[in-house]
């Protein structure tokens, strides 16, 4: 095996990445990113604050154009970027043998629309679950159940 292996286990609100070691299953932690917004009440993310855009025309005040769906949704988007810039980055420094996702399935679907065609090739297998909370024992349950772990060295 030649470069590092990764796992990167996320939703919306918190990625962790580990380094797999020893065929996955052991992860030694690099980094966690926080998405402080990924889990903001709606109120906090829209609001009908003074000088806020109001409807088009201005035809009802105080209403703000940006619905609460996207507003959680470009949120999302936003710390999808900010994760796979931080693998692109480790991907230009250093040579990465693959990365192994686990998130939740809308989520993994924002981190695959901002990856580049490099960082793409090195996906292994992805899980669609939202587990950040869980172990690292139901993580491996969760790679094994996937085809990973065994044939790794």
């Amino acid at each position: 095996m030649l470069g590092k292996s990764y796992l990167v286990v996320a939703n919306q609100a918190e990625a962790k990445i580990f380094i797999e070691k020893d065929g996955a299953t052991n992860f030694e932690p690099v980094v966690t990113l926080l998405n402080e917004d990924g889990r903001a009440t709606d109120s906090s993310l829209v609001t009908d604050r003074p000088g806020a855009i109001s409807a088009p025309s201005n035809a009802v005040q105080g209403v703000d154009t940006m619905s609460r769906k996207d507003a959680s949704e470009v949120e999302a988007k936003r710390f999808a970027g900010t994760v796979t810039d931080w693998l692109e980055s480790k991907r230009c420094e250093e040579k990465i043998y693959h990365i192994d996702i686990i998130a939740e399935a809308g989520f993994l679907g924002k981190l695959r629309n901002h990856m580049n065609k490099n960082l793409e090739e090195l996906i292994g297998c992805t899980v669609n679950k939202d587990v950040v909370r869980e172990d690292h024992e139901t993580w491996q349950n969760y790679l094994k159940e996937a085809g990973r772990g065994s044939t790794l060295q």
